[in-house]
Formats: structure tokens, C-alpha cells, sequence
């Protein structure tokens, strides 16, 4: 199971990823701030005018119940619009954060990984000079 996400994770061009987490973040945030600048519309914000003339009553009341019933349904789209942007500028935030503790992880591996090879190698040497005398 752990040898999958390896090769998955190996797959990925981090390169690519690092380089381009801070457009992701920054069009979150810009994408957060255009959405959470609009109006929400509701009940008390928004009235009917009457427009028509009408003879037929209730023609009108089902016109007006339709009005009410879209405003109502774009409130709350508006709503889950706020609602998504800010999961996404949330997710882009940690993206940012997840790429950036990659990167330092990746950096301490290479170290480690240099730091292991002389340590192979002086083992190696002591060896050597240890079966020769």
C-alpha cells in the first residue's frame, strides 16, 4: 500500500508545484475578495413594486410568489458562493503551507542522504585500512 502512494507521489512534478503555489494562493485570495465584496440579497433588503397593471389578481400574487421564490433561491446561491470561495482560499492556504513543508522535507532528506553516504564511505575506508594492516 505505502509503495502506491510512493510511486504516486513520485510522479508528481513538485517542481511544478512549488513554482506555482503562490499564483494558486494569490488567485484564491483575489477570487475571496471579489466574492465576499458582493451584496447578499434578502428578505428585508429587497421589495416588490408593482410594476404591472394587471386585471387579474391572482396573476399577479403568482408572479410575485415566483419573484419571492427566485430571490430567495439567488440568496442562497450567493451564499454558497461566499461559502466556496472561502473553502478555497482556506485550501489554498494550506496547499501553500503543504508545498512549503515538501520542500523542507525534501531539503533535510537530501542532507541526510549526503550526510549517510560519507558516513558508508569513512566506513568503508576504516575498513579497508583495518583488513590491510
Amino acid at each position: 500500500m505505502a509503495a502506491g502512494w510512493i510511486t504516486v507521489l513520485q510522479m508528481v512534478p513538485w517542481g511544478e508545484v512549488i513554482k506555482n503555489a503562490p499564483k494558486v494562493a494569490d488567485g484564491a485570495v483575489k477570487l475571496w475578495n471579489s466574492v465576499s465584496k458582493k451584496k447578499v440579497y434578502d428578505e428585508n433588503g429587497s421589495e416588490v413594486t408593482d410594476v404591472l397593471v394587471a386585471t387579474d389578481i391572482a396573476a399577479v400574487e403568482q408572479l410575485e410568489h415566483r419573484l419571492y421564490a427566485a430571490e430567495q433561491t439567488i440568496s442562497d446561491l450567493q451564499a454558497q458562493v461566499v461559502q466556496s470561495a472561502e473553502v478555497i482560499k482556506e485550501l489554498a492556504s494550506q496547499n501553500t503551507q503543504l508545498v512549503a513543508q515538501i520542500e523542507s522535507n525534501r531539503k533535510a532528506v537530501t542532507v541526510l542522504g549526503v550526510a549517510l553516504a560519507l558516513a558508508i564511505l569513512a566506513g568503508s575506508v576504516q575498513a579497508v585500512i583495518l583488513f590491510s594492516a
